[in-house]
């Protein structure tokens, strides 16, 4: 994993990278997105490759050159293709809706749970009747800021963790979990 911050990066066409006041800016189909650069580090563009060096021959400056070097690699596949994160809410009467700043999720509390989604993240909701788990309302968070989309995310499953026994609350798409099985009758001998 630390060779990877030696690799250069390579620029597709449609990519424009510009480094300048201690900043990368990356401007591509979707949009643009600008990160600051640690001063550990020196970012080079030469043609059509970005190149990380480190300025100091320190563990910390290493690791900063591996990181910077992640994060301008996000900023390019952001601004080809979305990143999106898919987010599922089980449960008897749970759900969730758009309001006017933000998701309003109910699930089970007194009052519903709001979490403000910014401008640049788009929410796509959808509902999916099931026989056995009854209905499943799909959450899908799309944005070219990958740290904003994850922390979004986050931020929904924060509100109400899955039940280890029923698996209700909210979970990611992709995330196995283990079902506890409850308390069991004593068989007698």
């Amino acid at each position: 994993m630390s060779k990877n911050r030696f690799r250069p990066i390579v620029i597709p066409e449609k990519v424009k990278i510009e480094v300048a006041d201690g900043k990368v800016k990356v401007t591509g189909p979707l949009g643009s997105l600008t990160q600051n650069i640690c001063h550990k580090v020196k970012v080079v563009v030469d043609n059509d490759k970005v190149i990380v060096e480190a300025l100091e021959n320190t563990k910390q400056a290493a690791s900063q050159q591996g990181t910077m070097r992640s994060l301008i690699v996000n900023m390019v596949e952001g601004v080809l293709k979305e990143f999106e994160k898919t987010l599922i809410i089980e449960g008897t009467g749970y759900r969730a809706q758009m309001s006017g700043t933000g998701l309003q999720l109910f699930l089970g509390y007194v009052k519903p749970k709001t979490v403000v989604i910014p401008k640049d993240v788009k929410c796509e909701m959808k509902v999916v009747k099931s026989a056995e788990k009854g209905d499943l309302t799909y959450i899908t968070l799309k944005g070219i800021d990958k740290q904003k989309v994850g922390d979004i995310a986050a931020l929904v499953k924060k509100t109400k963790k899955p039940d280890p026994y029923k698996h209700k609350g909210v979970r990611y798409a992709d995330e196995v979990l283990k079902k506890k099985i409850g308390k069991r009758a004593v068989v007698q001998a």
